[in-house]
């Protein structure tokens, strides 16, 4: 027999296996967030390294079932509509937020850049790190849906693709406020970065529904990131910036509401309890990964971790709250 022959593996057993991967990187993460409140730095770093492997086991899951997945989709042969498409091809859906996108460019006045920086060299160090790896994930990479099959849902509707081209274009002036930022406090923007590395990979392998997903949840745990930002840096343009973006997030967090409320008319989805279950597991694991990268930033600010919890906490009770409101009154109409 040849040794290098392929021993065939069963579709069954992949999926029994990558759903292993994914719940023991899960409990890996959940332990690690133990460490990772600890006020020894020993045991923050423990809780780190643990929160990274388990989102390796996690991906590396989730990428098995995106494969599987793919494969199942590119033998189907069916003419309906791509699942999680059908809100992007309702015209009012489309209509609605092609005309808030062109709204919000009005009266966004310019942070005054050249005011007086008044913050310790001490607090600028940290704070400008924060902000060059925010500009490269927040507008300044692929400024697109990058899903192996995001086409798909570009071309589900005639204003569809316009429609994803406006919401990115508010990311691209993301990325131009923050670089901004940075050129204020003496940095200089990035090109690369481990975790934005990542954060590309997991959104194009396992497909646009669950990018849309990844990028709702980016949308949450950031409005944490500039609120914070906001609320404690003594720097009159930093908070500027920081409340533009924050109207901009607003919208982009109610434009993935109102589309998951579509979803559950047309296409009879429900958000109960499992729903929210791993809704929150990844938020929170959105948010720690957050914490990991910018926590020297916003503790110099004067945040802090239990303050960045809570408020990551409340956004996602928030929206789930909001979304079950809304979806009882759309089918109640």
């Amino acid at each position: 027999m040849n040794a290098l022959e392929p021993v065939p593996v069963s579709r069954r057993r992949l999926l029994l296996l990558s759903a292993l991967a994914v719940g023991a990187g899960t409990a890996g993460m959940a332990v690690s967030f133990c460490f990772l409140a600890s006020v020894h730095r020993l045991d923050v770093i423990a809780g780190a390294s643990g929160f990274v492997a388990g989102a390796v086991l996690i991906g590396a899951g989730l990428v098995t079932l995106a494969v599987l997945v793919r494969s199942s989709q590119a033998t189907a042969t069916t003419a309906a509509a791509p699942p999680g498409s059908l809100a992007f091809a309702s015209p009012q859906f489309v209509q609605r937020w092609r005309m808030h996108y062109r709204r919000n460019h009005v009266n966004r006045p310019e942070p005054d850049w050249n005011a007086p920086c008044l913050l310790s060299p001490e607090v600028v160090q940290p704070l400008v790190h924060s902000l060059e790896q925010f500009q490269l994930g927040d507008g300044g990479g692929p400024a697109c849906l990058i899903a192996w099959n995001a086409q798909q849902l570009r071309a589900s509707s005639a204003g569809a693709g316009t429609l994803l081209d406006q919401w990115f274009a508010e990311e691209r002036e993301h990325a131009r406020l923050l670089g901004a930022a940075v050129a204020r406090f003496g940095g200089q923007c990035i090109r690369g970065h481990w975790s934005f590395t990542a954060f590309c990979l997991v959104r194009k392998v396992i497909g646009y529904r669950f990018e849309l997903t990844v990028l709702l949840l980016t949308e949450i745990v950031s409005t944490v990131y500039y609120r914070l930002m906001r609320r404690h840096a003594q720097d009159a343009p930093l908070a500027a910036m920081c409340r533009l973006i924050l109207r901009d997030e607003a919208g982009h967090i109610a434009f993935h509401r109102e589309r998951l409320v579509l979803s559950a008319r047309l296409e009879r989805a429900y958000y109960g309890w499992w729903w929210e279950a791993r809704f929150r597991a990844l938020g929170l694991a959105a948010g720690t990964m957050l914490w990991v990268n910018h926590a020297g930033a916003l503790e110099a600010l004067g945040a802090s971790r239990a303050e960045f919890y809570g408020e990551i906490g409340l956004e996602l009770s928030r929206f789930i709250a909001r979304l079950r409101r809304e979806k009882l009154r759309v089918a109640s109409t």
